[in-house]
């Protein structure tokens, strides 16, 4: 996912590139260098959506800390799912704050997508991204998922957000 997200008032920048619209494989590097570990704050949170996928047909290949663990203030953190449907990032709040609240807006201009997540809890929070592909949204009560593979995928893991 190439995609550089941008809070308003965070001064960060960061760039991602995890993987094509297709699940990759984890490899050996990457699961030494990046998997989430139980002293991780998301950890727990993690450990129960792999179930929940699971007992859905899920194979869930691995785990990853992710980039967007900081995405925007009070976040509890997120991480990056491989699966055999699809990889996608999972932005977790603390319980029990919701995303319920949360709007997409979604721009295309020359190819690249903007996005503007705004009303993130507490405090109304936005977060801005810019993409060289199109992203897909869908919430369920403290997570987020974010991916680029389908719409379809997005709609199999929560609500989807649909672009105001």
């Amino acid at each position: 996912m190439i995609c550089i997200p941008l809070f308003v008032a965070t001064p960060y920048l960061w760039a991602q590139d995890t993987s094509p619209s297709s699940s990759q494989a984890c490899d050996p590097r990457e699961l030494t260098e990046s998997s989430l570990t139980s002293t991780d704050p998301v950890y727990a949170e993690t450990v129960e959506l792999t179930k929940e996928l699971e007992n859905r047909g899920y194979v869930v290949r691995c785990v990853l800390r992710s980039k967007m663990a900081t995405s925007f203030p009070e976040q509890l953190g997120a991480a990056l799912y491989r699966t055999s449907r699809g990889d996608f990032e999972v932005l977790f709040l603390t319980k029990p704050r919701t995303f319920d609240s949360v709007r997409l807006v979604e721009r295309e201009k020359n190819g690249f997508y903007t996005y503007s997540l705004q009303g993130i809890p507490p405090g109304n929070h936005t977060m801005y991204s810019q993409c060289a592909r199109r992203n897909f949204f869908a919430k369920h009560a403290n997570r987020l998922f974010i991916t680029q593979d389908t719409m379809q995928l997005a709609a199999d893991l929560g609500e989807v957000l649909n672009p105001i």
